[in-house]
């Protein structure tokens, strides 16, 4: 076999690996849960869900689903809520809440259930692998893990990086969803 043709193989070989990796984190969205599709799943179309129409779950208005005034759900004031003082919420010292060592809570490896995770205009961001009760694994659209959601132990999850870093929150949207935070409580999208 000639020089130029081996390395031609060998480029095709490449590019079939990387299509068979891709092919394994397609994201199947069901019109269901889909918000473009569904409106009742959708803020822009169901005020009862979006905080900018319904104050009890904004937490500008509500101090109670604020953890700049609630400091039982603010991880920097209860230490139980914080992966950085409590290791068996952290994935860095908790092998089951790691998806570099546990493969059934890697999307990309595995069959996954959770939350489809979108911006604030509906569309897909992500998505939120439940890993235990009251534990999201947060991974975007190419299969990175991004972060995780912890039990804020109320109505809620506290959002931290990757290496434990407090980056926002959710908040349990009174129907079957939750909306994203930043942790100076702007709203950046939900989760269903």
């Amino acid at each position: 076999m000639k020089k130029e043709s081996k390395i031609t193989l060998r480029i095709l070989a490449g590019f079939q690996i990387c299509l068979c990796a891709t092919a394994v984190y397609a994201l199947d969205l069901p019109l269901n849960r889909d918000p473009k599709y569904n409106s009742s799943i959708n803020p822009k179309y169901n005020s009862s869900i979006n905080p900018k129409y319904n104050s009890s779950i904004n937490p500008k208005y509500n101090s109670s689903v604020n953890p700049a005034y609630n400091s039982s759900i603010n991880p920097s004031y209860n230490s139980s809520i914080n992966p950085k003082y409590n290791s068996s919420i952290n994935p860095k010292y908790n092998s089951s809440l790691n998806p570099m060592y546990n493969s059934s809570i890697d999307p990309t490896r595995s069959t996954w259930s959770g939350l489809y995770t979108f911006d604030e205009d509906g569309d897909l961001s992500g998505v939120a692998v439940r890993a235990e009760r009251g534990f999201l694994l947060l991974f975007g659209l190419s299969g990175k893990w991004q972060g995780y959601f912890a039990s804020n132990s109320e109505t809620g999850y506290n959002w931290f990086s990757v290496d434990g870093e407090w980056r926002g929150y959710c908040i349990h949207n009174s129907e079957r969803g939750f909306n994203i935070f930043t942790k100076d409580g702007d709203w950046i999208g939900f989760m269903n």
